[in-house]
């Protein structure tokens, strides 16, 4: 973008012009790509009242020709220009190819008028769009550029094949150990204080002192689990049968 020296004045006038520029319609169809874009013609509808309402008037045209080693053009610059009321001035430009036809040596022929014009109009329209910051979707450029009918699809990267992943060997998990009952845990405490030969009625008898404080109770899960609890905190027999002694002591 070329702007001139200072741009104090019109800088808010733009501004304010960019802001009051509402969207513009896709109002052209491109046959190729099967798609809409913003035409020349809509562009210009919708900002000249706007810029005219903000002291900006607008100029268009070619800057520069380029020709070929035969003198055949094939390509233009196209400027769009907002002059304001101050005499400030922005510019946007554009160079865009012109397509001519070949002969069968596949040399340029001469210019193409048609051409010509399709180019400037795009020009027009491109630099415009720049120059406003009015978005677009460029898909009307195979009219400057003499573009033929293509598939437009857009190819997908071709994936490399990978390999598969070796998966690493499961480790078996450790079997489960089953949690001693309440019944094994009282006799375990028992036979590791009092020795695994301790008679039936003996281990009845540390159980009810426990449990039932000398007194004679029914064996259930969770009384032989306290049973169990509490002999487990006695380090020796002599410890346990201070315990007893004490559960026993209790009730009296």
């Amino acid at each position: 973008m070329k702007t001139s020296e200072p741009i104090s004045s019109i800088a808010p006038d733009l501004v304010k012009a960019q802001a009051g520029i509402n969207g513009v319609a896709k109002d052209g169809n491109n046959p190729i790509f099967r798609s809409k874009y913003i035409t020349l013609d809509s562009i210009l509808l919708a900002v000249r009242p706007v810029l005219s309402a903000n002291n900006l008037f607008l100029t268009q045209g070619i800057t520069h020709v380029s020709k070929n080693e035969d003198g055949i053009v094939n390509a233009v610059e196209v400027e769009s220009k907002l002059i304001h009321s101050s005499g400030e001035w922005v510019a946007s430009s554009v160079v865009v190819p012109v397509t001519n036809n070949v002969d069968r040596t596949g040399k340029a022929m001469a210019v193409d008028a048609h051409r010509v014009g399709g180019s400037l109009t795009y020009g027009r329209r491109y630099s415009l769009s720049a120059l406003l910051s009015i978005g677009e979707d460029d898909d009307d450029g195979n009219t400057a550029s003499g573009y033929q009918n293509q598939s437009q699809a857009p190819q997908q990267p071709l994936r490399q094949p990978q390999a598969p992943q070796k998966q690493a060997p499961k480790t078996p998990a450790p079997p489960k150990v089953a949690e001693p009952t309440p019944l094994e845990r009282f006799n375990s405490q028992v036979d590791r204080l009092y020795g695994k030969d301790t008679s039936k009625e003996d281990r009845k008898g540390i159980h009810n002192a426990i449990a039932g404080s000398g007194k004679e109770v029914k064996v259930t899960s969770d009384s032989l689990s306290h049973v169990a609890d509490c002999l487990l905190e006695c380090k020796d027999q002599a410890e346990a049968d201070e315990f007893i002694t004490g559960c026993m002591k209790a009730s009296e």
